[in-house]
C-alpha cells in the first residue's frame, strides 16, 4: 500500500498510473538490473580468476588468512595479499645416484664398487603427508633435479652403509 501511495504521489497529474510505470519506474528498474548484473559478472570473473584447482598430479597447501588448508581434490580461493600456495607434486619421481671412480663405494672386503642406484620417491597422499612435504621440501617437489640435490647425500649414506656391511659376492647376489 505504501508503494502504491508513493507511485500515485510522484506521478504527474494528467498521466495514468500504467503510463507512468512504463515510462519511469520500468526504466529505473531496468537500469538497476543492468548495474547489478554487471557488478555480479565482474565479481564472478574476479573470483573465478582467484580460484585455484588441484589435480591428481598436483596438490597444494594454502597458508595465510584462515590458517593452513591442504587441497588434494577440489580447489580454494587464493586472495593475493592474504594467501600463499605451495604446490606439491603427487607423482612418483625416480632419482638416480651414480657412484664411480673416485666416488665409488667400499665393500666389507675392502673392494671398490661402482654403483648406479635408482630411488623412487613420492608424497604420501594424505593431509599430513602433503603438509609435511610442503613444509620440508617446498616447491622442490616440482623439480626432480632440485629434489635430487637435496636428498642425494642421504641416499649415498644409505648406500655406503649397505655396501660396507656386505662383501662383493653378497652385493652381486
Amino acid at each position: 500500500a505504501a508503494i502504491v501511495g508513493l507511485v500515485v504521489a510522484t506521478k504527474p497529474s494528467g498521466m495514468g498510473i500504467g503510463e507512468y510505470l512504463r515510462e519511469h519506474v520500468a526504466d529505473q528498474a531496468l537500469r538497476y538490473f543492468y548495474i547489478v548484473s554487471a557488478a555480479m559478472f565482474v565479481l564472478g570473473f574476479i573470483f573465478s580468476r582467484l580460484y585455484q584447482r588441484s589435480s591428481k598430479e598436483r596438490a597444494f597447501v594454502r597458508t595465510g588468512l584462515g590458517g593452513q588448508k591442504v587441497i588434494m581434490d577440489g580447489g580454494a580461493q587464493k586472495l593475493p595479499l592474504f594467501h600463499e600456495l605451495i604446490w606439491v607434486n603427487m607423482n612418483t619421481l625416480k632419482l638416480e645416484v651414480h657412484r664411480s671412480d673416485g666416488d665409488s663405494l667400499f665393500t666389507k672386503d675392502r673392494m671398490r664398487v661402482d654403483v648406479v642406484a635408482a630411488f623412487f620417491v613420492r608424497v604420501i597422499p594424505t593431509v599430513e603427508g602433503i603438509s609435511t612435504a610442503a613444509q620440508t621440501l617446498g616447491q622442490r617437489t616440482l623439480d626432480p633435479e632440485g629434489l635430487k640435490a637435496l636428498v642425494e647425500d642421504k641416499f649415498v649414506d644409505a648406500l655406503r652403509a649397505a655396501s660396507v656391511s656386505m662383501s662383493m659376492q653378497e652385493l652381486l647376489d
